[in-house]
């Protein structure tokens, strides 16, 4: 560790304390935390004074990823063990059984977790996710979507209130939450806005708060859909206790796996389009991707999609299937500058 002359008895210490700890978690073993700085002590804390503050499902969430993998393996752990070693060695773990997106987010709860512990004056270890290398998932999956000409077939299959669920899901862009829990106070069809301020938690069928702060931005809508909205509304709508604009028989929220197995799905059984994963999200990412191809500036889509960051907008909700690439190519006039020094006529399309 360096000479006596060199290095002051306080550094040895910390130096020693160090190596003599790394060799204790080597062989499986740790020192017990003080009282109130375990890992389960500060979960507890965090549940109890922040938890509150958060929606119903981010709660949900949480608790899975402490009952299921965070306790059972930190809950009666020190804080301070729970270092960069620690970390990545866990979501190794991890990663043998669970995708890449499911780590990071019960990595998000435990790192929450120690943020909390370390604002109330506890001592943690300064590591972040960005610092862990966690494997990308081989088989990539894409959300489902639609083309612009394939929403239009959808929704001539649909019957009423389901018709118009979907059609105001695509040009707004509303979550299925939001959606299900609009009332009829929350549209202004004379200024074309729609505001969402509740949304309808499908395991309770209950009215709470938003996912976000940004979730509470008024939704512009077309002077067509406005029409549409009146219309259903007359002929179409039923009062009840809460006023919501789509309630079930007994007057609460629709659930919105009914809505999508009785309504959406048999509409595109008969049009032969395919079924898996597909569910009111479809529409919301099919929204971005028509806007895009528009040549609507991303920021716009992103206020559109009320998305907090325009990275989620661009990694997640703006899609390009081949038709559009090929468009994009001979926009670019690629097939004319590839058929230089050829036999083929520039410009008659032989290449595609």
């Amino acid at each position: 560790m360096g000479k006596v002359g060199n290095l002051s008895e306080l550094s040895a210490r910390r130096e020693h304390n160090r190596l003599r700890q790394q060799i204790n978690r080597e062989r499986g073993s740790v020192p017990p935390a003080p009282r109130g700085e375990t890992f389960k002590d500060a979960a507890t804390r965090y549940m109890a004074e922040l938890a509150p503050q958060l929606s119903c499902s981010t709660i949900r969430q949480k608790n899975s990823h402490l009952n299921c993998h965070l306790l059972p393996r930190f809950g009666t752990a020190a804080l301070m063990v729970i270092d960069h070693s620690a970390a990545q060695q866990f979501a190794t773990e991890l990663r043998q059984t669970l995708k890449a997106k499911t780590i990071e987010n019960i990595l998000g709860t435990l790192f929450g977790i120690l943020d909390y512990a370390r604002k109330c004056g506890l001592r943690t270890p300064e590591v972040t996710l960005a610092a862990l290398t966690i494997a990308p998932d081989q088989d990539t999956y894409e959300a489902p979507y639609f083309k612009l000409a394939t929403i239009g077939k959808i929704l001539a299959e649909l019957r009423e209130p389901y018709r118009m669920i979907f059609a105001l899901d695509f040009e707004s862009g509303l979550r299925a939450g939001e959606l299900l829990g609009l009332t009829v106070a929350d549209l202004d069809l004379e200024a074309r806005i729609v505001h969402p301020r509740r949304q309808a938690d499908d395991r309770t069928r209950v009215l709470r708060s938003l996912k976000t702060r940004k979730s509470a931005s008024p939704v512009p809508i077309t002077p067509e859909m406005a029409v549409r909205l009146m219309a259903y509304l007359k002929n179409h709508w039923r009062p009840n206790p809460a006023n919501l604009l789509f309630p079930n028989r007994k007057g609460r929220p629709l659930k919105r796996a009914y809505v999508v197995k009785w309504g959406l799905k048999p509409a595109l059984v008969k049009l032969g389009l395919p079924t898996y994963r597909v569910a009111f999200h479809a529409f919301r990412h099919s929204l971005g991707t028509v806007l895009a191809n528009n040549k609507v500036s991303l920021k716009t889509v992103q206020e559109i999609l009320r998305h907090t960051d325009s990275k989620t907008t661009v990694r997640y909700y703006i899609h390009s299937d081949m038709d559009e690439r090929r468009t994009a190519l001979e926009a670019a006039k690629i097939g004319a500058i590839a058929a230089i020094g050829t036999n083929v006529p520039i410009g008659t399309g032989a290449g595609t």
